[in-house]
């Protein structure tokens, strides 16, 4: 992500008022040459109108009108309704990481050497030898060609909507968008160019099945009239950790273990020109800890206008004193303090829209306090403020379709951190 885009411009952008036109055409996938019946398995040139696979990677195409693997909500990498419209697409972002080339693993006569794992075809024989299967370094991109060229040192707003698949093996980070004045293609592998764009927070969003918006905005070169998105880093330099699927089924777990991918669903791209006189307002105060850069963090202090909401930290409405769920952002937090023993934490809690005074909100900070001291943060690093002036504003921050629990995905608690005097 570029570096002179600086904490204002990102957060006042992430909530940017839609009006311009959009450069991105089918951005958010309801077009279709015909509708899918099945994942991806071969390489084509006619994926989706106005949208080209620039290498033999094979993303999936997902719509309602399919009632087959590639189905709405359910299909074979989870469950998820689109974030706008029909229908949306599948990438994988990592493969395989950290594996030799040649490994014992299934043969694959129907489905191509690609193909993921799935509950129809995960008990198929292993050969007898060994044979090559996904390579390391495999990626998925899509690309498309822009209404118009970009303009010269002229400011834009790119945003699209992503979300982990439920049966995604990893958690990746690795994210990114490309500008190019002609279009990218090549056989396999990692595309050899450096994105504009790509997501580099500071806490990886890795709630399956939800969601989230990512938003940025950069001034260009001009003249670039391609856009290719997609994983532009090698394994290496990828960052991964495995996907939490304890809940699910004995099988499906093999068979999303077998697979060894980090998968995520795309839809509703935008791409416009952003007005000069846009660029002088205010940020927003509460920014989604999901989209805070990693060089922003110590940036949410007491002494500035803001402040954090641990949008991945979730608690039981109606049930004070439940202790905090999170699949990464209290990992995090952990060790950002364990790393930082100069800094404290301030806990600021925030009064759901259900809920009439502060009872709920003190008990679940109250909560947060005692996660935080079994994990060894000392109490007196913890401080606790409750908002009697805000009700949850998380409809800000996600994208709810039918079928999602809107309730318990609520922000409940923003953090701040302070310097502990000596």
């Amino acid at each position: 992500m570029r570096a002179n885009i600086y904490i204002i411009t990102y957060l006042f952008f992430s909530c940017y008022s839609l009006t311009a036109q959009n450069l991105i055409r089918n951005g958010s996938f309801e077009k279709y040459y015909v509708c899918p019946d099945n994942y991806t398995v071969e390489y084509t040139k006619r994926f989706l109108p106005n949208w080209v696979m620039p290498t033999k990677g094979t993303p999936d195409y997902f719509n309602r009108c399919s009632k087959e693997m590639v189905g709405v909500p359910q299909n074979f990498m989870g469950s998820i309704f689109p974030a706008e419209g029909d229908g949306f697409i599948g990438l994988v972002l990592l493969d395989t990481p950290d594996v030799k080339e040649e490994i014992d693993y299934r043969d694959y006569v129907h489905s191509g050497p690609l193909a993921p794992v799935t509950i129809t075809n995960a008990n198929i024989k292993k050969p007898d030898t060994k044979r090559k299967v996904k390579p390391i370094n495999y990626r998925e991109y899509i690309q498309t060609q822009l209404v118009t060229p970009l303009q010269p040192n002229q400011l834009y707003r790119i945003s699209l909507k992503y979300a982990l698949a439920q049966h995604s093996t990893f958690v990746s980070n690795k994210l990114g968008i490309a500008f190019t004045d002609k279009p990218l293609t090549q056989k396999d592998g990692v595309l050899p160019i450096k994105p504009a764009i790509f997501i580099d927070t500071a806490v990886l969003h890795c709630t399956p099945g939800i969601w989230v918006e990512f938003a940025d905005t950069f001034k260009t070169r001009g003249g670039e009239s391609f856009m290719t998105l997609g994983n532009f880093f090698p394994d290496s330099q990828t960052a991964y950790f495995p996907n939490d699927i304890s809940s699910l089924n004995t099988t499906l777990q093999r068979a999303i273990l077998t697979n060894q991918v980090a998968y995520y669903y795309i839809d509703d791209f935008r791409l416009e020109p952003v007005k000069k006189e846009d660029v002088k307002v205010l940020s927003p105060r509460f920014i989604p800890f999901s989209m805070l850069k990693r060089h922003e963090l110590l940036e949410i202090n007491t002494l500035s206008r803001y402040i954090a909401l641990l949008d991945e930290v979730y608690f039981d409405i109606g049930q004070p004193g439940t202790k905090p769920r999170s699949l990464c952002q209290l990992y995090w937090l952990i060790n950002f303090l364990a790393q930082n023993p100069n800094l404290g934490i301030e806990l600021n809690g925030i009064i759901h829209e259900v809920e009439n005074d502060t009872v709920d909100a003190s008990s679940r900070l109250k909560a947060m306090m005692e996660y935080l001291q079994e994990m060894g943060i000392s109490g007196g690093r913890i401080r606790l403020r409750t908002f009697e002036d805000y009700k949850s504003i998380s409809p800000k921050y996600r994208f709810y379709r039918e079928g999602l629990p809107c309730v318990f995905y609520s922000s409940l608690v923003a953090v701040r951190f302070f310097t502990i005097k000596e």
